[in-house]
Parts: structure tokens; sequence; C-alpha cells
């Protein structure tokens, strides 16, 4: 019988797919060492770590002297100084303030002092300021009046704006009156409040040519604009004369020919007339007084046509 051939048998090392007491066993796995970190990079970290302990030490210096600032009874205020009052009381815009006692002057800077004083209709902006250790400063600008809105019963005070501002027992004296039909009224006058009017911007153009009139700002700040329901403008001087311009538009001539009409003859046709109308720019006419009347201005001669250079008149 034939002998076997000599096998010798050798056993591998362990792999993933072996386990020992139930659990896998891989082989290690190389070990890679981190390469080691230049002495640039080393003082960039540093300077990264020296940076952040910084920013948290200064905050909390800043907050421990927010604290000390606000707790400290020295930046108390104690004063309230108003500027810029002309018919507002300092003791109105104080109360209207609502300045808090014993409060700290920097705590103040959070209150609303500003929103609080510009709800008075009277006020067209305002601004605080502290001076320390203990003054609050208010500064508050008023409206200027520009003239005085008259309803049926009602007069209002307004501004450049067209805001109405207070209310009137009566016209003011030295300021011109704008005299509104109620139908062309805004339903609601409210102050503080702009109106919204289409008339508004031609009266407000009219009184600007008034003020550019060498004759007609003579008499602007008695002077009377009369809005028709129909939107037709009247100028009524103090004088009792009549300008009647009708629509607003031409605006500019319809004025330049009511002041030649004014100025013609030495002013003797303004004594004379008892209205010049302008309504119709190429043929503007005017009418005379009647001398033997109590009210002049009601009953008229026969109307008059008014040359373009204010020379001469002729009947028609």
């Amino acid at each position: 019988m034939p002998k076997r051939p000599h096998l010798t048998i050798t056993e591998d090392a362990p792999t993933d797919t072996r386990r020992r007491n139930g659990r896998s066993v891989r082989p290690p796995k190389p070990r890679t060492r981190r390469p080691k970190r230049t002495q640039a990079e080393r003082a960039a970290s540093a300077a990264r770590w020296n940076r952040g302990l910084r920013l948290f030490a200064l905050a909390g210096f800043m907050a421990e002297a927010g604290v000390l600032l606000l707790a400290n009874p020295y930046f108390h205020v104690t004063k309230v100084r108003v500027v810029g009052t002309q018919t507002l009381t300092a003791q109105q815009v104080f109360e209207e303030a609502s300045v808090p006692a014993h409060t700290n002057i920097f705590a103040l800077l959070r209150q609303p002092f500003v929103k609080r004083m510009a709800q008075d209709p009277v006020v067209d902006h305002a601004s605080r300021s502290i001076r320390l250790p203990d003054t609050l400063v208010l500064t508050v600008a008023e409206r200027q009046p520009y003239a005085v809105l008259a309803a049926p019963g009602q007069f209002w005070l307004l501004d450049s704006k067209g805001v109405p501002y207070r209310q009137l027992p009566a016209p003011m004296r030295g300021l011109p009156t704008v005299q509104v039909a109620a139908a062309v009224l805004p339903d609601a006058v409210t102050l503080g409040k702009p109106l919204h009017a289409v008339w508004l911007p031609d009266v407000k153009r009219l009184l600007t040519l008034m003020d550019k009139s060498p004759e007609l700002s003579r008499t602007l700040g008695g002077a009377k604009i009369t809005v028709d329901q129909n939107l037709n403008l009247c100028l009524n001087r103090r004088d009792q004369l009549q300008i009647r311009l009708g629509q607003p538009d031409s605006l500019p001539r319809k004025m330049a020919l009511a002041d030649a009409a004014v100025s013609a003859y030495g002013g003797a046709l303004a004594r004379q007339a008892s209205y010049i109308d302008v309504s119709c720019p190429q043929q503007p006419v005017w009418r005379p007084r009647t001398q033997s009347s109590e009210n002049p201005t009601m009953q008229n001669t026969e109307t008059q046509e008014i040359t373009t250079h204010g020379t001469d008149s002729r009947t028609d």
C-alpha cells in the first residue's frame, strides 16, 4: 500500500471573519502621528485665546460699570430744562413728556419723550438730550401760524404745511383768513393732522403770489380768501376791494393783472372799484362803487373793462 504524502497544516492569523468569545477580532489600525505644529501656528492659537479672554474680561467690566452707573444716585435726574417754547409753557411740555422722578439719567435715554411731546398738535417736532450728571433737556419746535381756516362758526389756526393745530374763537389779527364753503370742507378737521382738500394747494399758491406782489402784499395780513362750492377763489382785501379770480387756473397771470389794476392811476382805480374781476384773463373788468351806499361793495354801477397796460378804461 503506497504511503500518503506528508501534509503540513498551518494556521493563518485571525481575520475579521474569525470570532473569539462571540466578538469580532480586527487587526489593530496603524497609528498616525499628528504633525507637529509650527511656531507660527502655536503663536496664532495663543493670540486667539488671549483675544477671547480679553473680550470676556471687557464684557464683564462693562456690565459691572453699567450696574454701578445705573445704581449711582449721583446720576439721578434732578433738573429738567425745556427749550424752544413760544405759546406753550415749560410746565405743559414737562407734563406731556411724563418725566419719571428719581430716575437714572442713562435710563431716560430709552424713554419715548419725543413721541409723547409730538402728540401735542402745537408741536411740529421735538428732541431730547442729557447733560451730565443730572439734567434732562427737552427741545420743542412749535408750529408757526400761516393762515386761519374759517368754516361756519368755527376757526382753526393753520401752519404752512396745511396742518390745523389750534382752535380759535375768532379770526386772528394779522393773518389771512380762508373762508371755505361747507360743501368743500373736509368731513372732519383733526388737530395735528394734515388737511386733505383739493383747494388747499391753490390757496397756498395764492398766498405765495400775494406775498410776492408789491401791492397786494400790503393787505395780506387782513385779507380774506373765499372758496365757494365750485372751488372759485375770491380775494377780499381790508379796504373792501374784491378781486375775483374764478377757477384756480392761470393764477400767476391773474394775480399779475390784479396787481397792475390795483396800482393803476396811482391806486385810484383800487379806491374807486367795488371789485376787480380777472377770472377771464383775456378780458379783465372792474365795477365802480356807489358813493352814497353804506355798503359800497354790494351796489355798483356799470362794469368797465381794464386794459392790460393799466392806463385807461372804457365803459361797456
